[in-house]
């Protein structure tokens, strides 16, 4: 079971054996290319166009000004042999051109038997690796916005401990129903562990989203590593509104690319909400290894603000307009 264990996060390349024994061509930290949250995770993690939650300073910086309410999510993942990830993030809608985040994420890996270079037993291993974000975005026009987030990160592998330093940065564009995203992450120093250093898993992302009548979502995403290469993403949202405020939300994603950490590729999530609450639900199959299980709980609260998402909702993109609108005062109600 011990060596299955440690199997297992080589698979899921979480475990820190790789980086400390291999030296170049691998990087610190690789829990961060993991997708944070249920709703991104049932996408198959193509998110950032559409990350209007305050789960947005994970995936987006610029999309956090999509928030039309402060909000806070709570997030739970549940990985293979007792590795689990537990998140939570904030939204902070200012009532201006300015929205504010911060988010915070932990991965607890428990205690597997350490090996050396022959094989052979070396004790026990642990390790525990998270980091804190604090960001802040503006709308930059009726069209355009932009955010900038910077995150403090942390890893402990066996004895050794180390901290570094990134930043995230995002564009979002939009267009009547659809949006356009370009944005980086993980920008920043290097982590040192066992006298190594290491490169953090820093990203390119791109991202399209269009938005299918009122009730869906289709995303498509490529995110490319400096180490791990190209992945690209596909994601697909439902609504289906059941009552006046409550809905029901289907997902379904896909993922491939070495660049990934996503097993087989296919993920699926479901959903319930009303306009203050959402439960969200994502299962991802790694085939013989077992499943990945997450469920995130998200709150809404204060009054609803003048946003690029509302004005998406009910203006033509070329429209100027102020709170005085009709479409601004339908949405207030």
């Amino acid at each position: 079971m011990v060596k299955r264990t440690a199997i297992l996060f080589l698979a899921l390349g979480l475990t820190p054996l790789v980086p400390v024994y291999s030296g170049n061509g691998t990087d610190a930290v690789p829990f961060m290319k993991v997708d944070t949250g249920a709703r991104a995770a049932g996408m198959g993690g193509a998110f950032a166009a559409v990350a209007d939650d305050a789960s947005a300073i994970f995936h987006n910086p610029a999309a956090m000004t999509l928030a039309d309410r402060k909000g806070i999510m709570f997030s739970h993942a549940e990985w293979l042999e007792g590795i689990r990830n537990e998140c939570i993030s904030y939204v902070h809608t200012s009532g201006t051109d300015w929205t504010f985040g911060a988010g915070a994420s932990m991965l607890f890996s428990g205690s597997m038997k350490k090996y050396d270079r022959n094989g052979g037993e070396a004790g026990n291993f642990t390790e525990n690796e998270g980091f804190i974000s604090l960001g802040a975005a503006k709308n930059l026009g009726d069209k355009l916005s932009g955010g900038l987030g910077i995150k403090t990160i942390y890893q402990k592998a066996g004895e050794e401990s180390d901290s570094a330093y990134a930043a995230d940065a995002g564009l979002l564009y939009h267009y009547g129903k659809w949006r356009f995203v370009l944005g980086m992450e993980n920008i920043g120093t290097k982590l040192k562990l066992y006298r190594n250093k290491f490169d953090l898993p820093a990203a390119y992302k791109t991202a399209l989203a269009w938005r299918v009548l009122d009730p869906a979502w289709i995303t498509i995403q490529l995110t490319n590593r400096p180490i791990g290469g190209l992945s690209a993403a596909m994601g697909v949202e439902y609504k289906l509104a059941i009552r006046k405020e409550d809905s029901v939300y289907a997902r379904a994603g896909y993922v491939s690319g070495p660049g990934s950490a996503a097993g087989s590729g296919i993920a699926l999530g479901l959903g319930i909400g009303n306009t203050g609450f959402n439960l969200d639900y994502a299962f991802t199959p790694f085939g013989d290894l077992g499943n990945v299980h997450r469920l995130s709980l998200s709150a809404k609260f204060g009054e609803r603000t003048k946003t690029l998402r509302a004005r998406e909702a009910n203006l033509t993109p070329y429209k100027r307009h102020t709170t005085k609108d009709r479409g601004w005062q339908n949405l207030k109600k």
